[in-house]
């Protein structure tokens, strides 16, 4: 209060605070004839009239400062509007459609209570993963209005990841959260188990990936009807991306397919920049063993198989000789460079002292290639180049 009241001695000239020489309020009343009303103030002490005056001007800048503040505008809520739902009222227009968010959610509810049920595979998008207690990773997956919570420990129950067994519960609950943070949006299976309602009223639904996936590998792998073989084509998920590789969920199993089997067209160089969680990705079977005892599976996916199949990509063949093409270094060896003509998927092969240029080629550095011989067997052409 005193460091308030007080009237410093000096003032910087022209910010308009009263300085020591001014005539005092009273005798300017008496001068005019105006009443004014004086504050009282209390005295200052000695030591605080003698402070530096720098201070006294911050002061009064802090003063001139607050006055200036635009003061806070308390917001009312809205008022409370009742819906009257018994009457809704219709102007005769059949040409289109339109339901009340409740009823929506009825009818959703009603479908999912039917699926759990008759045990059908639902499947629905990623939209958060939560921590429980710093303890333990919940996956929220959303399917229209209805929320989908599985355990970590289920959802991620088929998925490869080495040793997890073998770790500590710290460390499988930071593995789960890092993964799963990379499958945000990603389209997955689900099989419902319950429908459960929170605090605030609003439905649940556990449920088992696991189980779907269980499931679904008895209908195309184990059971008495498996349908799945070599060349067989199917409609896959994107669950996640790496530059090298996407993890993809397709008929009950994750797989992983390296860039070479993602194109027969062009050398990809970074997976993730040409494909993305969340998108579905057509593939064939490459390569397949089921063991039906031990009920395991070992998979290969493609989809550089259908391109070859579908669009007839061109192969290494007599027709390249002494033909130039742009091509792509995709490995530096000890006596060659390994590159992949753009277009054709066509792997090139470049001895060092066929190289002419000045300094080494890297990865990903573009050559103009001149073939000069043909492997048909692997697929390769042999030539010589310089740097695109």
């Amino acid at each position: 209060m005193e460091e308030m009241n007080r009237i410093p001695e000096e003032v910087v000239a022209g910010n308009g605070a009263i300085t020591a020489n001014e005539e005092p309020i009273e005798a300017v009343a008496q001068e005019t004839d105006v009443a004014v009303e004086v504050p009282e103030v209390e005295p200052v002490a000695a030591e605080q009239a003698e402070e530096p005056a720098e201070e006294a001007v911050g002061d009064a800048d802090g003063a001139e400062e607050k006055s200036t503040q635009t003061p806070q505008r308390t917001r009312t809520a809205p008022p409370q509007i009742r819906l009257d739902r018994r009457h809704i009222l219709d102007d005769g227009n059949d040409l289109v459609m339109a339901n009340m968010p409740v009823d929506t959610q009825r009818r959703e509810i009603r479908q999912m209570e039917m699926a759990i049920a008759a045990g059908t595979v639902c499947y629905g998008r990623i939209i958060a993963v939560e921590e429980v207690d710093h303890k333990y990773v919940r996956i929220i997956v959303k399917r229209d209005t209805l929320r989908i919570v599985i355990p970590a420990e289920d959802f991620f129950y088929h998925s490869d990841m080495k040793d997890i067994e073998k770790a500590t519960d710290d460390e499988r609950f930071i593995r789960y959260r890092r993964k799963a943070s990379h499958m945000l949006e990603a389209a997955v299976s689900f099989l419902p188990k319950g429908i459960g309602y929170d605090e605030d009223g609003i439905p649940f639904v556990i449920a088992s990936r696991k189980q779907a996936m269980d499931k679904l590998q008895e209908l195309h792998f184990f059971g008495p009807r498996a349908d799945v073989h070599v060349g067989s084509v199917a409609k896959a998920s994107i669950v996640s991306t790496g530059p090298r590789y996407v993890t993809v969920e397709c008929l009950g199993i994750e797989s992983v397919i390296g860039t070479g089997g993602l194109s027969a067209f062009a050398y990809i160089e970074d997976a993730s920049q040409e494909f993305h969680v969340g998108e579905g990705l057509m593939v064939a079977v490459e390569k397949l063993d089921v063991d039906k005892e031990n009920r395991t599976i070992d998979i290969s996916l493609s989809h550089a198989l259908i391109e070859r199949s579908e669009a007839k990509v061109e192969m290494a063949n007599e027709k390249m000789m002494n033909g130039r093409y742009i091509a792509s270094v995709v490995a530096v060896l000890p006596k060659y460079y390994v590159v992949i003509i753009k277009g054709l998927k066509v792997r090139g092969l470049i001895p060092l002292e066929n190289y002419n240029g000045v300094d080494p080629l890297l990865v990903g550095d573009d050559v103009v290639m001149l073939v000069t011989g043909i492997n048909k067997e692997r697929n390769m052409a042999i030539g010589r180049c310089i740097k695109a």
